[in-house]
């Protein structure tokens, strides 16, 4: 009976523990991730979406005449933080992504994200710091940092969140007819140099 007693009793503080864990965890989870406080809005604008547009298609516009042309030929884009968070303003708008906020800062060398997910139950608060740099003709994300609220963010689920981004690149690069030569954060704006590629 002793022996019995004393099982459901370990039993009974295991469970204990584990709803304490789970408590815990969830009210983490709902918290601001400690990156977002490192960060700034710099504001949205009609005019800013309008020329990231614009700059955007120029840069197409000009690999494309390139590739027409038979030529290598270096072409750049360069993103200030206000014109690419006016364009994620303008797409979060359209519904499309699980996102209700999204903020991207650009400081010297590196990136921060943060966002919030339409999760059920409770929206995930997600922030990022990391660094994008030019490798094998195409763009590679390394991620310093990653906060899911205020959890304990494991290594795992930092190169977890890091393959995913790069993956991401790789398909959306794939078509592309553009080796990537350069990638610069500075002056709270992103540039990207590249070389386009003449057919074979």
């Amino acid at each position: 009976m002793k022996l019995i007693r004393g099982f459901i009793t370990v039993i009974g503080i295991i469970a204990i523990l584990v709803i304490i864990v789970l408590v815990t965890g969830y009210y983490l989870y709902l918290l601001t991730p400690p990156i977002q406080a490192e960060m700034y809005d710099p504001g949205q604008s009609r005019e800013a979406f309008e020329s990231f547009d614009q700059k955007s298609e120029s840069f197409e516009t000009e690999i494309e005449d390139a590739v027409d042309a038979g030529e290598e030929r270096e072409v750049s884009l360069v993103i200030t933080e206000k014109e690419i968070n006016s364009k994620l303003m303008e797409v979060l708008a359209e519904g499309e992504l699980p996102l209700k906020e999204i903020l991207v800062n650009f400081g010297e060398g590196s990136f921060m994200i943060y966002a919030k997910v339409d999760v059920p139950g409770a929206d995930a608060k997600v922030g990022a710091k990391g660094q994008i740099q030019a490798m094998d003709g195409g763009l590679k994300v390394a991620i310093e940092d990653f906060n899911l609220g205020k959890l304990p963010s494991p290594q795992a689920a930092i190169n977890g969140a890091e393959e995913l981004a790069n993956i991401m690149l790789r398909l959306t690069l794939a078509d592309w007819p553009l080796e990537i030569t350069n990638v610069e954060i500075s002056n709270r704006e992103l540039t990207i140099v590249g070389l386009t590629k003449t057919a074979d």
